[in-house]
């Protein structure tokens, strides 16, 4: 099926139970101009400087300053990275969207979430696929299989649109947007966020699936 030929090949293979935390989190202010030359700090894009999510304050370093196509890393105290935020240029808008991985309408066993949005789902190798579209955004959430030991499926993915509605997400000239978020927080930064704006496809890379969201939200 489609959503699985699509997400198996850039899926990191993940396990554990530990379920989704959502925490209060704080940001500060910023001020977004446009740069003529390279990048020197979160001010100079939407992104913004720190992010406090759960107690632990995160701070942002620029590691690519190319205007056209830079990286901060978000790293805590100890200095260490917890998540990106990163904006792409591409020739043209065909080209972004090829690099946006959304998904339309897919097949798989039918389910309502507590939105109103229609899911379905597909269990492959392990872990169980919940997506659903919402607007312009192509969301899909992923748990182990509950005989592995993982959360019931719908209640993460309920979790997630929750969050998502108390969070919105960047709307800005977003043409799509696709999301994958893992219930197990990971180490390798799995957790994403992606969204074409023209020519521009911006991502949001953590280890904790609330932690993506809040990052986005904070640089619509």
């Amino acid at each position: 099926m489609q959503l699985k030929k699509k997400l198996l090949g850039s899926f990191i293979a993940v396990a554990g139970t530990a379920l989704l935390t959502f925490g209060g989190y704080a940001t500060v202010n910023h001020t977004v101009f446009h740069a003529n030359s390279g990048i020197s700090s979160a001010q100079q894009t939407p992104a913004p400087q720190t992010l406090t999510v759960d107690g632990t304050k995160l701070t942002a370093s620029v590691t690519n300053s190319n205007p056209k196509d830079y990286q901060l890393d978000y790293n805590d105290d100890n200095n260490n990275r917890h998540a990106t935020f990163e904006k792409q240029t591409y020739d043209d808008s065909q080209a972004a969207a090829n690099a946006l991985d959304y998904l339309g309408q897919q097949a798989g066993t039918k389910d309502e979430l507590k939105n109103g949005n229609a899911a379905v789902s597909q269990g492959t190798l392990g872990h169980v696929y919940t997506h659903w579209n919402q607007g312009n955004w192509s969301i899909t959430t992923v748990t182990p299989s509950q005989a592995a030991g993982g959360p019931n499926p719908t209640t993460f993915a309920n979790q997630v649109a929750n969050q998502i509605k108390q969070s919105s997400l960047p709307v800005k000239n977003v043409n799509h947007g696709a999301i994958v978020l893992y219930s197990n927080n990971e180490q390798e930064l799995a957790n994403t966020v992606k969204w074409q704006a023209d020519n521009h496809v911006y991502q949001v890379a953590s280890d904790q699936a609330n932690l993506a969201i809040q990052l986005s939200h904070s640089a619509n």
